[in-house]
């Protein structure tokens, strides 16, 4: 299959147009190609994934508006969590390991068909396309040096009364007590779902490469910490422990490094060319516009062979229903259209985006069974 870009037809965007100019192209492109066709483009896209049908549907009719997708996840909409942050939670996104461009139609379209397949109806996906037009438009009326407050704000609102994954509580719960702190080792293995085995190798070596990849003021905070233990699993995870002082002071750090991997969307959206997959991943994660990803770094192992993106591991306070109601899909909506616009031309998608009910009405339309 020829990768979506390699054959759209994309719009093309003086990049000295003002916003009003860039908005009034996005509303020529939606006239172009409007919202039905677009979502019944994206289906059929989502169709030559593995597992699907037809490998050649749906890319003559893609918007063009480029994004950073989020990845493939079990269950789309699942790829969303609030995040302890500052004092607050903000609702965040879980893991963007699997994030590649692609048009921005196409990650909106997967998080409806998942909140559908969770029990969610129209009144659940027009509240997700109002979050998501909300979003888009409040970035596109920002300088591009103000979007992250204001992401930020919109994010501890859609998480307010939540309590969020924290780097505390993974703490809390990987980290054994004793003399000397220690992994706790079934509980590493169940959150890699895989074996924990003690780290093998030129482990200091990985981690003095993983400091070189930060700043200096974090990496002159991590200098006063020692490497007290390591675990890995054989798909080339690595979980590192950091520990300062005495036991019973428990000053520790924890850390995980996970491979980087070919994203699980190249079959929708073509081979990310663009360097590594460890420059893809750090990329998507610095582009995510809420929760800073604390201690982001890489490394490659000892061999060669394994390139892994690092930072500090979260874990969730108490586990979310698996409800999807409005509510819960609007601030879904939110954040993923506070990443699209983030990530791609805020402008030029709320333009096409607009604010009417028709990008809700025209989502539930491609999304749900007719007479549902």
């Amino acid at each position: 299959m020829m990768p979506w870009r390699d054959y759209a037809d994309l719009p093309v965007i003086d990049p000295g147009l003002a916003v009003g100019e860039r908005r009034s192209a996005g509303r020529a492109r939606r006239d172009e190609i409007g919202f039905l066709s677009a979502f019944e483009s994206a289906l059929a896209a989502m169709g030559a994934a593995p597992g699907g049908g037809d490998q050649t549907g749906g890319g003559d009719q893609t918007t063009g508006i480029v994004v950073s997708l989020l990845g493939e996840a079990a269950s789309a909409a699942d790829a969303f969590w609030p995040v302890a942050c500052g004092g607050s939670a903000v609702f965040d996104v879980r893991d963007v390991d699997d994030a590649l461009p692609g048009p921005w139609e196409w990650d909106l379209v997967r998080v409806a068909v998942s909140i559908a397949q969770s029990g969610g109806g129209r009144g659940s996906l027009r509240a997700l396309a109002d979050g998501y037009q909300a979003a888009v438009g409040a970035i596109a009326d920002q300088p591009l040096h103000a979007a992250r407050d204001v992401a930020i704000t919109l994010g501890r609102r859609g998480a307010r009364g939540r309590r969020g994954a924290s780097v505390e509580r993974a703490d809390e719960r990987l980290v054994g007590g004793g003399r000397e702190p220690r992994l706790r080792v079934d509980r590493v293995a169940a959150r890699w779902k895989s074996d924990a085995v003690p780290a093998l190798g030129d482990v200091d070596r990985e981690l003095a490469q993983f400091r070189e990849t930060l700043s200096d003021g974090v990496t002159a905070l991590l200098s006063h910490y020692r490497l007290a233990d390591g675990l890995a699993s054989g798909d080339g995870r690595v979980m590192m422990l950091l520990a300062r002082g005495p036991a019973s002071q428990r000053d520790v750090v924890l850390l995980e490094g996970t491979p980087a991997e070919a994203s699980t969307l190249e079959p929708m959206a073509g081979a990310w060319r663009d360097g590594s997959d460890v420059q893809r991943v750090l990329l998507a994660r610095e582009t995510v516009p809420l929760v800073p990803a604390s201690m982001l770094g890489w490394s490659t192992s000892p061999d060669g062979a394994i390139g892994r993106v690092w930072e500090r591991p979260r874990a969730a306070a108490k586990e979310r229903g698996q409800g999807r109601g409005r509510s819960e899909a609007q601030v879904i909506g939110t954040t993923l259209g506070l990443v699209h616009a983030c990530s791609g031309d805020a402008s030029f998608l709320a333009g096409y985006v607009g604010r009417s009910d028709r990008l809700g009405r025209s989502l539930s339309q491609a999304v749900l069974p007719r007479g549902d």
